[in-house]
C-alpha cells in the first residue's frame, strides 16, 4: 500500500494540473524520484560526461513541452517561450538546456554540490532571468502573490538539473566540499552560460527564425 500511494499521488498531480501543464513538473519530479534506481541503471550504460547532460536535456525539454502546452492558446506576442513557434522553441530549448546541463556538469566535476544546492542556485538564476526580471519586479510589487510565483519559477528552473544529479550523483568521483564562495561562483557560471547562449546561439537562430 505504501508503494502504491506515491504513484497515486503522481497520477493525481497530473490530473490536478491538467488545465495548467507547467504544473506537471511536480509529477515529473515525483515520478523520477520513484523510478530513480531503474533510470540510474539505464544511464550507467553511458559515460558520465554524456549521461548527466543528456538526462538534464531530457528533463529540460520535457519542461519546455509543458510550457508550450501552457501557452498553446495564447497569441504569439503573449507566449512566454523562447520562440512562439513550438518547433523553433524546442530547437532553441535543445541548445539552452544542453548548455545549462553542461555548465552544471563542469561545476559538479570539481565541487560536490548537493541536489538541494543545484536546485536553489538554478532557481535563483531562473528568478533573475525569467521574463527579463519581471518575476523579481512582481515579487517586490506584491509580496504574497509574487512569492508564490517566485517559488514556482524557481521550481521550474531548479527541477531539471537537480533531477539529472539525482540519477547520476553516485557516479561522480570524490570531490571537494563546497566552500561559501563556490555558491556565488556557480551562480555566476550560469549567467556566463546565459550570455554565451544569448549571443552565440539565440541571436543567430532568431535571425533565421524571426518571431
Amino acid at each position: 500500500m505504501r508503494k502504491f500511494l506515491p504513484w497515486l499521488l503522481t497520477v493525481g498531480l497530473v490530473f490536478l494540473f491538467r488545465g495548467s501543464p507547467m504544473g506537471w513538473i511536480f509529477p515529473m519530479a515525483l515520478g523520477t524520484f520513484l523510478l530513480r534506481e531503474k533510470l540510474a541503471r539505464l544511464l550507467v550504460r553511458w559515460p558520465l560526461w554524456l549521461a548527466f547532460p543528456a538526462s538534464g536535456l531530457v528533463f529540460g525539454q520535457l519542461t519546455e513541452c509543458f510550457a508550450i502546452l501552457q501557452n498553446w492558446n495564447l497569441p504569439p506576442d503573449r507566449k512566454i517561450l523562447l520562440h512562439p513557434n513550438p518547433l523553433v522553441d524546442l530547437l532553441l530549448g535543445f541548445f539552452y538546456y544542453l548548455l545549462f546541463a553542461l555548465t552544471w556538469y563542469l561545476l559538479l566535476r570539481r565541487v560536490r554540490f548537493s541536489k538541494g544546492a543545484v536546485f536553489l542556485i538554478s532557481g535563483l538564476f531562473g528568478l533573475a532571468t525569467e521574463q527579463g526580471g519581471a518575476i523579481v519586479t512582481g515579487l517586490l510589487a506584491s509580496p504574497v502573490w509574487g512569492s508564490l510565483m517566485a517559488l514556482f519559477v524557481m521550481s521550474v528552473y531548479g527541477a531539471f538539473p537537480a533531477l539529472a544529479l539525482l540519477l547520476s550523483e553516485a557516479r561522480f568521483p570524490e570531490r571537494r566540499r563546497p566552500a561559501v564562495w563556490h555558491y556565488p561562483l556557480a551562480l555566476f557560471c550560469l549567467f556566463v552560460f546565459w550570455v554565451v547562449f544569448g549571443i552565440g546561439i539565440y541571436r543567430p537562430l532568431i535571425s533565421v527564425f524571426p518571431k
